[in-house]
C-alpha cells in the first residue's frame, strides 16, 4: 500500500483529493487490507462482497462516483478488487487459525465451496433468492471454466481473481476519462502464518485525464 499510494501520488493521487473504493471477500481478515485503504486514502466507498467479486453494479458505482470529490474539475479515486485465500502456518491451502477458534477454518470459504461442488460433480445451478451472492459467484465461474474442469482453490482463486479484474474494467469503462481519473488494483490478498498478509499483484494501472505523454492508459506496477 505504501509503494503505490507514493506510485500515485506522483500522478496526482492524494488522499485530500482520491476517494478509495474497496472490493474485498466480507471475512473479517480481510480487514487488514481495508484498514490500509482508509488509513490511506481516508475517504473510502465500501464495494466488498463474498469473495470479493464486485456486485455493485450501475447503481453502486453511480453512488460511489458521486461522492468523489471534485479538484480542478477532476475526480479521483482508487478501486482496489481482490479475492483472498489462506496458507496456514502448517502449509495448508486454504485454511486459517482465528483468534477464539481452535481449529482450522477456511478462506475462501465461498470458493472453496464452489471447487468441492464440482469436484462432488453436484452443482445447483439455479438462482437462490436467499443465497444471491454465492449464486452469482458460482454463475460466474461456471461460465469461464470448460466443462468437467476441477479447478483446485489456488486454480479457482487465480481465476476468480481474473473474473472481479475484468468486471471492474468493464463496470468502469463507460466513465467520462475527462473528468474521471482512476487507478485500479486488483491481485489476489494472501493470509499468511502468524497474521502475515501479502499481494499477489494481477492487474495495476491509471485511466483518465492529465497522465504523463499525453496517455489514456499506463500500467502502474
Amino acid at each position: 500500500m505504501k509503494k503505490t499510494f507514493h506510485c500515485l501520488k506522483a500522478l496526482g493521487f492524494e488522499d485530500e483529493n482520491t476517494m478509495g473504493l474497496a472490493a474485498l471477500c466480507r471475512d473479517e481478515i480481510t480487514d487488514p487490507l481495508l484498514n490500509e485503504v482508509v488509513k490511506y486514502w481516508e475517504k473510502t466507498f465500501n464495494c466488498c462482497s463474498l469473495a470479493g467479486f464486485v456486485m455493485m453494479g450501475k447503481t453502486g458505482l453511480a453512488a460511489a462516483t458521486n461522492h468523489v470529490p471534485i479538484f480542478d474539475g477532476i475526480r479521483r479515486f482508487t478501486f482496489l478488487a481482490m479475492p483472498h485465500i489462506a496458507i496456514s502456518r502448517d502449509g495448508e491451502i486454504g485454511k486459517v487459525y482465528r483468534e477464539g477458534i481452535h481449529k482450522a477454518s477456511h478462506a475462501c470459504g465461498a470458493l472453496e465451496t464452489i471447487v468441492n461442488e464440482l469436484e462432488s460433480g453436484r452443482l445447483n445451478l439455479q438462482m437462490d433468492i436467499e443465497d444471491l451472492e454465492q449464486s452469482i459467484i458460482r454463475q460466474k465461474i461456471l461460465s469461464t471454466i470448460n466443462y468437467g474442469d476441477k479447478p483446485n482453490l489456488v486454480e479457482m482463486t487465480k481465476l476468480a481473481c481474473q473474473i472481479i479484474s475484468d468486471d471492474v474494467e468493464t463496470l468502469l469503462h463507460t466513465l467520462d476519462s475527462s473528468i474521471f481519473k482512476y487507478a485500479v488494483m486488483t491481485g489476489i490478498q494472501i493470509h499468511g502464518p502468524m497474521e502475515t498478509n501479502w499481494i499477489y499483484p494481477y492487474n495495476f494501472y491509471v485511466v483518465g485525464a492529465d497522465l504523463p505523454g499525453g496517455k489514456n492508459v499506463i500500467e502502474v506496477v
